[in-house]
């Protein structure tokens, strides 16, 4: 057992390199956070909120008095419901940005149980904040902090109790994503690989056996010409160098296949949620 989690911990780590660039950088975040709430519709927020909290009940956690850790924690979408139920939580985003959006919106809502910690998670010394074995609940929800082994391991270290995590099985971009890679790199986009599966076998060969929910959504929303360029530019900016002619040229892209400047964006998304007790091995 202890081999085969090696040995998968190394996969792991090869086949994801760290790229501080594009998604994983907080300028990305920072000029999302503005409108980043309001372009996820309620009900696919709400529906997805319910399962995760459906989930972390089941596994037996009192969420009155409970100390949560939010890693990568965005406007607060799992933070500030979790406060309203009694946890109380500390928040953590790479993005100064998305963290005001988070005190804006939970001092909307009369909210002051949490905290927030304005850093990269895998920068954060666990042993000086005294957060090793801290926390009822450690979430890490679609985030890119969670990118390999080594901040994996904190967030299992950050935790004594439930764990929570969710990200990508697979993703069929707008069909822009595709036309621009190949018109602007000559070739075409290669899928990455996506992300649950790596995360769910390191726990299976630790021997973990988490409960998992799978789920396919058609994600569709409005989006402005100016977003657009700003979300396929620094999309392809975790990989390629993006100049000026090339944001130009993605205007024009979408420009063209605007309606009153409005773009309709379908993405197809197949994500995963699992939960997991510390000591359940």
């Amino acid at each position: 057992m202890e081999e085969s989690a090696k040995l998968w911990k190394e996969f792991w780590r090869q086949v994801t390199p760290d790229v501080g660039r594009g998604p994983r950088s907080a300028s990305f975040w920072d000029r999302r956070a503005e409108k980043y709430a309001e372009n996820v519709s309620s009900d696919r927020r709400d529906g997805k909120l319910r399962t995760a909290l459906e989930l972390i009940m089941n596994a037996g956690l009192e969420l009155e008095g409970a100390e949560v850790l939010d890693i990568g924690a965005g406007p607060g979408t799992f933070a500030i419901p979790l406060a309203h139920m009694g946890a109380r939580v500390t928040a953590i985003d790479i993005s100064a940005e998305m963290l005001k959006r988070l005190e804006k919106n939970a001092a909307e809502e009369k909210v002051s149980s949490i905290k927030t910690i304005h850093s990269s998670w895998k920068d954060l010394d666990l042993d000086a904040l005294g957060f090793k074995g801290k926390f009822d609940l450690v979430i890490a929800s679609m985030t890119p902090a969670i990118n390999g082994p080594e901040t994996f391991d904190m967030m299992l270290e950050a935790s004594k109790g439930v764990c929570y995590y969710s990200g990508w099985v697979s993703r069929k971009w707008d069909k822009a994503y595709y036309d621009l890679y190949r018109m602007l790199f000559n070739e075409d986009y290669r899928e990455a690989s996506h992300g649950l599966y790596l995360p769910f076998m390191y726990l299976y060969t630790m021997g973990y056996r988490p409960t998992l929910r799978i789920k396919q959504e058609l994600w569709s929303s409005d989006e402005t010409v100016d977003s657009m360029v700003d979300e396929v530019a620094g999309f392809f900016s975790s990989t390629k160098d993006i100049d000026e002619e090339m944001r130009s040229r993605i205007r024009a892209y979408f420009q063209e296949r605007s309606k009153d400047g409005v773009y309709r964006y379908e993405t197809l998304a197949v994500t995963g949620m699992m939960v997991w007790e510390k000591n359940s091995r």
